[in-house]
């Protein structure tokens, strides 16, 4: 409903449109009488105006308004009659006092009949009678007028508290004594949903969620009689089930008896109302204030410093973080600025800072700030300005991180990953980038620099003789030696194992070999005490001068290994100077690409695998070989194990090579049953550092699983000197092994000169004679008796013998004739690939009498 301004001025009328306003009117044709009156009220004070006919003062009420007219009623043209009727019929509010010489009784009613008629005047009359009738007039007039004022206001009263009633934007509400609303206004319709005719007259609980219930029966039932008001939040289900409206209602009790508008209506005492109320939206409110209080607990749980400024800085929030981490209160920060914190940035950079912010801008870094209590720590901050719609910037908001203990991780990884754990040298990384930049520096300038590589001669037989643990206290203490000898701007690390490097700055040959010969003598004074037993060690030392043109950082570390490795095959605790024409380097040069060669051929699977008959010298058996090994080059050309099998060695492939061998024949026998069915023993040969691996003994009984392999039909070649370096693992392995049903085979038996001594302790199955003494039986009496000896020796230890070597008929029938039990050689039996088909493996001629076992 629309507010109308005639709610207001209801008696908006023609005289609203009139001008001036005249408070008496003289209606008498007589010219004395008009005058006279005039004369009379005039000087009584009134607003005077006459007319001396009925058609002059129709005109004149028809221009003003007046408020009371003295009104003679016979006139010659226009009687007052007519003006009557005019007053009457254009509901004037002006009022009548008739004055007329006929007095009759027809005449007094005739007009008396008009209400606005005050009274009935006889000529002649007496002055002041008049003027008292006319006092009384006026009296009543504005009593009249003032009643109607009154009314006026009572009734736009009523207009407007209808109006706001029905237009307000909040429910208003009556409810009975029962809790049913006896009276809604239409903003139910807006705010719920509901028609006002379906929700007038329903129990409020139809529309009160679940969960405030409660609350709603406290707030309904709770209200008295006393007018206190109750107001209480909670949510009213919207007619679209799935919807609710947050609500804030306002509820006080009423006595219906004391309103006259319910007293009459004469309703039952349950169904009059007993409760007012106001029922206000707030649902968009209570989202926004859920909203900040999700984000201020989020804010003054978050485990980030947060607080809010000014646009001048000054703190006007803190969260909770800070004070716990700061140890300040919450009242000794706000109304401060930043600097509590002693953020410690300099005028630039605080410049700078507000300079960002000031301009809209995010400003991001890391401060170093001070607790109360003095204490450091480090906080990434963030620092964004808060705009409002005029785009105007009204407080900051600063979040700080705690970034102490990262930084302190950070850095203490960042020392990890350049430094050794154990001995906090530099490690191998670090020492290659500081190698680097070295490198770098003599492009541009005449200054020498010296590499050092050091290996620690006798430190295996710490760590096996006492512990790791004493291995690791010796790295520690050389570590430290290390760092006493060498000069202040030397840089020294730890490789790994018992490797170190120096590299030595602005340091020319003879000052580089000076600190080297300090070291020797140093180590050779050091004394290491573990526990109850003592050791010396010594030192190896590979130096080379850094030169550019002779390649980068990794070059000379290459070089300065090499000039170590020959400084140990020298006799160990020297110093070897790296030299281009070295033969010894040029010779584990050379085994150093083997080195490489060979990764990539078990990475390619570039290997060859053959087979070499082992013949028996008395009763026939079925297919007795030995496995041999070959590798194929970029060109796929073969070429043989000795070529390769030292680099192997040296460099701790020999094992890798030994698991490609095993799995690759058990691979064979397994896919090939027929040759399977006709083999008698297969010999596979084990290098020395696989009777170390700690693994291998589990791989080759996986392999055994795997493949099904008969370990009956499986023998192993160990040679003599690896089986006595290692006789304690040989042993174990053998007895290990031989409890599946594998056999053993001693290979070269009788280089060493200490083999009849340990062999009572070998559970070896047969004993191969080492070719050097049998290919010159035939003429070497020496040989002859070497062979004779040890085939004898091995048959009272009830060992089988295999001779090698075997190359014609001459040497055949010798060994037939000492009862060697197997002959193995060109002669019996040339090297076949165990693939017969893959040509790929066939032997070139001048690889055919230079075959060693797979190894």
């Amino acid at each position: 409903m629309l507010f109308d301004s005639t709610l207001i001025s209801h008696t908006a009328d023609s005289e609203s449109a009139k001008g001036e306003w005249i408070e008496l009117l003289i209606v008498d044709d007589e010219k004395l009488v008009r005058d006279s009156l005039r004369k009379i009220f005039e000087f009584e004070g009134c607003k005077v105006i006459v007319a001396q006919s009925g058609r002059e003062a129709i005109d004149i009420l028809g221009k003003y308004r007046v408020e009371l007219i003295l009104l003679d009623l016979h006139m010659p043209d226009c009687h007052g009659y007519d003006v009557l009727k005019h007053v009457d019929g254009m509901k004037l509010s002006a009022q009548v006092i008739v004055i007329s010489g006929e007095a009759g009784f027809m005449e007094a009613r005739r007009t008396l009949l008009y209400s606005f008629v005050h009274d009935f005047i006889k000529k002649p009359y007496e002055v002041k009678a008049l003027k008292n009738t006319v006092a009384k007039a006026q009296k009543i007039i504005r009593l009249q007028n003032q009643n109607q004022q009154i009314l006026k206001r009572l009734h736009h009263s009523e207009q407007m508290h209808r109006f706001f009633v029905e237009n307000s934007p909040d429910i208003i509400f009556l409810m009975n004594e029962a809790g049913s609303f006896s009276y809604l206004n239409k903003a139910v319709e807006t705010i719920l949903g509901w028609p006002l005719a379906e929700m007038t007259g329903q129990h409020y609980s139809k529309f009160v969620c679940k969960e405030d219930s409660k609350k709603a029966d406290a707030l309904f039932k709770g209200v008295g009689l006393d007018r206190s008001p109750m107001t209480v939040q909670l949510r009213l289900r919207c007619r679209n089930a799935s919807e609710f409206r947050h609500v804030e209602i306002t509820a006080m009790g009423i006595d219906p008896y004391s309103i006259d508008l319910f007293h009459t209506s004469g309703s039952h005492v349950r169904e009059l109302p007993r409760i007012f109320g106001v029922i206000r939206n707030i649902h968009e409110r209570k989202l926004v204030e859920n909203d900040l209080c999700k984000l201020y607990h989020a804010m003054d749980n978050s485990p980030n410093f947060i607080f809010i400024t000014d646009r001048n800085g000054v703190i006007e929030y803190t969260n909770r973080k800070i004070t716990e981490t700061t140890g300040y209160s919450t009242s000794e920060v706000v109304g401060k600025t930043s600097k509590i914190f002693s953020s410690g940035l300099s005028a630039d950079s605080q410049k700078a800072l507000w300079d960002t912010v000031s301009a809209g801008q995010v400003w991001r870094g890391v401060l170093r700030n001070q607790k109360k209590s003095g204490e450091l720590y480090w906080a990434r901050e963030s620092i964004a300005p808060v705009i409002n719609s005029e785009d105007e910037i009204t407080h900051f908001v600063a979040i700080q991180e705690d970034v102490t203990e990262a930084l302190q991780l950070t850095e203490k990884l960042a020392h990890q990953a350049s430094h050794d754990a154990l001995t906090q040298l530099i490690n191998r990384q670090e020492f290659d980038r500081r190698l680097e930049r070295v490198m770098a520096l003599t492009r541009n300038s005449n200054a020498e620099y010296a590499l050092c590589y050091i290996d620690l001669d006798q430190f295996k037989i710490v760590n096996d003789t006492c512990s790791h643990a004493a291995g690791d206290e010796l790295l520690r203490q050389i570590s430290g030696l290390f760092s006493q000898v060498i000069r202040r701007n030397d840089t020294l690390a730890r490789l790994g194992g018992d490797e170190f490097a120096i590299l030595m700055e602005s340091c020319p040959l003879e000052s580089a070999v000076a600190v080297t010969d300090n070291i020797h003598r140093a180590v050779e004074q050091f004394q290491f005490f573990w526990q109850d037993k003592s050791f010396r060690i010594g030192v190896s030392i590979g130096l080379v001068m850094v030169d550019i043109r002779n390649g980068g950082s990794d070059i000379h570390m290459k070089q300065a290994d090499m000039a170590c490795f020959a400084a140990k095959e020298a006799g160990r605790n020297r110093t070897h100077i790296y030299r281009a024409d070295d033969k010894a380097l040029v010779q584990h040069h050379g085994e150093m690409n083997w080195a490489v060669r060979i990764n990539n051929a078990l990475e390619q699977d570039l290997f060859c695998l053959y087979a070499q008959d082992i013949v028996p010298l008395g009763m026939g058996e079925g297919e007795h070989c030995e496995i041999l090994l070959r590798m194929k080059d970029r060109n796929c050309n073969l070429v043989s194990a000795n070529a390769f099998l030292p680099a192997a060695e040296r460099y701790q492939l020999a094992t890798k090579i030994d698991r490609w061998v095993i799995r690759n024949v058990f691979d064979y026998f397994t896919e090939n049953h027929k040759r399977l069915e006709d083999l008698s023993l297969c010999s596979i040969n084990l290098s020395g550092s696989s009777l170390s691996d700690p693994h291998l003994l589990g791989f080759i009984e996986s392999e055994f699983v795997r493949t099904a392999m008969p370990p009956a039909k499986v023998c192993f070649e160990i040679t003599e000197t690896a089986a006595i370096a290692n006789l304690t693992l040989a042993t174990d392995f053998m007895r290990r092994l031989k409890e599946y049903g594998c056999k053993f085979s001693l290979d070269d038996f009788g280089s060493g000169l200490s083999s009849f001594a340990y062999l009572k302790h070998l559970p070896v199955d047969f004993l191969k004679i080492d070719g050097f003494f049998v290919k010159d039986i035939e003429h070497d009496s020496v040989d002859l008796a070497m062979v004779k000896s040890i085939n004898d020796i091995g048959h009272m230890l009830g060992k089988k013998t295999i001779a090698e070597f075997v190359e014609n008929q001459v040497i055949l029938q010798t060994l037939n004739g000492l009862q060697v039990d197997y002959a193995q050689g060109y002669f019996t039996g040339k090297p076949k690939p165990l693939y017969e088909n893959d040509t790929l493996c066939q032997v070139p001629p001048e690889l055919m009498l230079s075959d060693v076992p797979a190894l």
